[in-house]
């Protein structure tokens, strides 16, 4: 299903980081490259338009910038919450979104979502 898709995860957690990272390699992602924090994430604003899929958290009140240009770059975004309420109002309202705890389904399912709404490049 993400064959040959490169993937950013912008998670936190450690253990949900590796969780995602082995749900993704177990669908044939090709890369995923990972950030702890939007602010990690910024480093790599240059690359946002490299990356097939995002699955990120959802951002802080200072991480609005970094989200707007990551969504603007054109990867499919999906957002891992755990308070999907959160979102009102910032730049990731209205992407796929999969409550924590999820299951590999859930997230793999989000993954297809994102990915077929997302316009082609």
């Amino acid at each position: 299903m993400l064959a040959s898709q490169r993937l950013l995860i912008v998670e936190d957690m450690f253990l949900i980081a590796l969780d995602i990272q082995r749900i993704l390699e177990n669908a044939e992602a090709a890369q995923a490259v990972f950030a702890r924090s939007f602010e990690e994430a910024a480093a790599l604003a240059d690359r946002f338009a490299e990356f097939d899929l995002a699955i990120v958290n959802p951002p802080g009140p200072g991480d609005h910038a970094i989200v707007a240009r990551l969504a603007a770059a054109g990867p499919a975004i999906v957002i891992c919450t755990g308070a999907p309420a959160h979102l009102v109002g910032t730049p990731l309202s209205g992407f796929p979104v999969v409550t924590k705890p999820f299951s590999d389904e859930d997230l793999l399912a989000a993954c297809r979502r994102a990915l077929d709404a997302r316009p082609v490049r």
